[in-house]
């Protein structure tokens, strides 16, 4: 009996030693549970600062801006392009939110003002973009984008909030005039049109219906009140006394059909005659009607009737000379490229001779004269004679798709009661289509190691580097087996324009590997010619490594520290040893009694 009393107050004393040490225990860890909660409920309105720390500032930084136009007009669309970096080379900037604001210039073209980025890791920079519609009602001068961003980041554990605040000034000129043979400016709605004739070989007094088709190649507005005023000029006249078209609209993305019936005139000479048209429309932008037009010409080619002849002798005819036919070697010239422009010049007269004949060659807007002179002399052409004369051009690389002009003036001599002169214009129309230059850049994902079950983002910029509008861009990720991961429809990307993608085409993987992906952009041309680019590129996936695991021969004691952790710590430690010793008395006794008790020891379950 004394002995169980003994083994009795033991135990009390091992108890009255470990409790004290275990409320210490349990008091630590609900503290930090507390923070711990603070922190997350709060969204880190308010902290608790360490005296004994110094709080490091994160601050984010402008890097400079771009738009994807050398000139911007009321109407028009833009891509807006700024770069932003984190300065701390030691913190991370979490949830980054960015509001974009064009004031009373500029609206953002989708109605989403605002950017959201997860972190951007420390001393890391990035580059984000938004589509801004310049107001109609915008002068000439210069307006300011503005930029708000807010972001988190946690220093020495504790969470603070940051904000910085940019503006960029952005030059609108003056508005600007409709464009010919061509389509309206900016992403207003832009037409663009194809046209046939009933008749394969007209020639004078033919009558033809002319067969056009008009394609709303915006994506986003729909046309109304379409309204077509045609004219022949001098070759062609309208069979009616109506020169006009009438349609009630024109859907985004699609085309309407139209026709006029015309008669060639009957005195008019083998050569292309122009008819043009000019289409004038409504469409509606944030809630306001707009007005809009384009002006195309269709070059139609007639062939000059042979007359039956006659017995009777044609009277003299003053010398008047023509280019009869022409040739330039093939169905289109593309820019930067030389080509010989062969034609042939005709004396329409039957008695009198044309003398020192000079053609002069001008290339207009779109050709250079590519072997030295412009001029070709001829010392006669004879009546009825035609004669064929060459010259090399080269076709510019500023000039964009379409049909282009080269004006032969022709000046000569002729004896008619004595001498005379005279000389003329003579157009040939030559089709010139600009090869699409356009290729993806900085695809964010190439050759770069990403974490399993992550997602990831795979950023990319496409160029156009060509002198020709790419419409309707559509952009697909694919696995190396053509399933498609993602995709995203861009719109459209002016010609010298860019498009960088801002989280267009996320991805996770599910297991980890080498992948080989592929980014494909698809697009129409100018001529409506469905194109597509396509660029590969290899991504390494592997598991995630534990952000605690120490690396090898790191030390992970501190002495030094003196915050509220490090006091945790040691208060654990300390209940862990007391604990440890309470143990180790606890086991001492044991063995003490066994040893004591070996013979006929007591049990501690028996009844005494």
């Amino acid at each position: 009996m004394k002995k169980l009393q003994l083994f009795t107050s033991i135990l009390v004393v091992i108890m009255m030693i470990i409790a004290p040490q275990t409320l210490a225990f349990a008091a630590s860890n609900s503290d930090n549970d507390d923070a711990s909660s603070a922190i997350q409920t709060s969204n880190v309105q308010s902290s608790t600062a360490n005296t004994a720390t110094v709080q490091q500032i994160v601050n984010l930084i402008s890097e400079g801006f771009s738009v994807s136009k050398s000139a911007i007009y009321p109407g028009d669309t833009f891509n807006f392009t700024f770069k932003v970096k984190n300065s701390n080379k030691n913190i991370d900037i979490k949830n980054l939110n960015i509001r974009l604001s064009g004031n009373d210039a500029f609206t953002v073209s989708n109605d989403i003002d605002t950017i959201y980025r997860e972190t951007l890791s420390k001393n890391q920079d990035a580059e984000f973009s938004k589509n801004f519609y310049v107001n109609s009602q915008t002068t000439a001068g210069m307006y300011p984008i503005s930029v708000s961003a807010t972001y988190n980041y946690t220093d020495n554990g504790e969470v603070s909030q940051g904000s910085a605040e940019f503006s960029y000034t952005v030059s609108v000129l003056a508005a600007k005039t409709t464009a010919t043979n061509g389509p309206t400016q900016g992403d207003t709605p832009s037409l663009v049109a194809s046209f046939s004739t009933s008749k394969a070989n007209l020639h004078n007094g033919d009558k033809f219906n002319l067969n056009f088709n008009l394609t709303n190649k915006s994506s986003q507005y729909d046309i109304s009140n379409v309204n077509i005023r045609l004219s022949g000029g001098e070759a062609f006249s309208v069979a009616s006394d109506v020169d006009a078209l009438y349609s009630s609209g024109i859907a985004k993305s699609s085309k309407s059909s139209f026709s006029k019936t015309f008669v060639c005139g009957k005195d008019i000479k083998t050569g292309l005659y122009p008819i043009t048209a000019n289409v004038t429309f409504e469409y509606t932008v944030n809630g306001e009607k707009q007005q809009g037009s384009s002006d195309f010409t269709f070059s139609v080619k007639v062939n000059e009737r042979k007359k039956a002849k006659t017995q009777k002798k044609a009277t003299p005819l003053t010398p008047q000379l023509i280019i009869s036919s022409f040739n330039y070697g093939k169905n289109t010239i593309s820019g930067g490229k030389e080509f010989t422009l062969t034609f042939a010049i005709k004396n329409n007269s039957s008695s009198i001779k044309a003398q020192n004949v000079l053609v002069k060659l001008a290339g207009g807007d779109a050709f250079v004269v590519a072997d030295g002179t412009d001029t070709i002399s001829l010392k006669s052409i004879k009546p009825n004679q035609t004669v064929k004369v060459s010259k090399k051009f080269s076709c510019l690389t500023s000039a964009s798709s379409g049909v282009y002009p080269v004006t032969a003036t022709v000046s000569y001599e002729y004896i008619e009661g004595g001498k005379q002169s005279a000389s003329s214009d003579l157009t040939m129309s030559i089709p010139v289509v600009q090869p699409d230059k356009v290729q993806f850049q900085q695809i964010a994902l190439a050759d770069k190691t990403v974490n399993l079950g992550e997602e990831s983002d795979c950023a990319f910029q496409i160029v156009n580097a060509g002198q020709t509008k790419l419409s309707n861009g559509t952009v697909k990720l694919l696995n190396s087996k053509g399933k498609e991961l993602n995709s995203a429809y861009i719109g459209n990307i002016e010609a010298g324009g860019q498009f960088a993608s801002n989280y267009t085409l996320p991805v996770t993987f599910n297991d980890a590997g080498d992948y080989k992906l592929k980014l494909v952009f698809e697009y129409e041309n100018e001529n409506m010619e469905k194109k597509t680019i396509e660029q590969e590129f290899k991504v390494k996936v592997e598991e995630a490594s534990d952000p605690f695991e120490p690396m090898p021969g790191d030390d992970t004691s501190d002495t030094n520290a003196s915050d509220d952790t490090t006091d945790n710590k040691k208060t654990i430690i300390i209940a862990v040893s007391c604990g440890v010793g309470a143990v180790v008395v606890i086991a001492a006794a044991v063995i003490i009694k066994k040893k004591k008790h070996k013979k006929g020891s007591v049990k501690f379950d028996e009844k005494i």
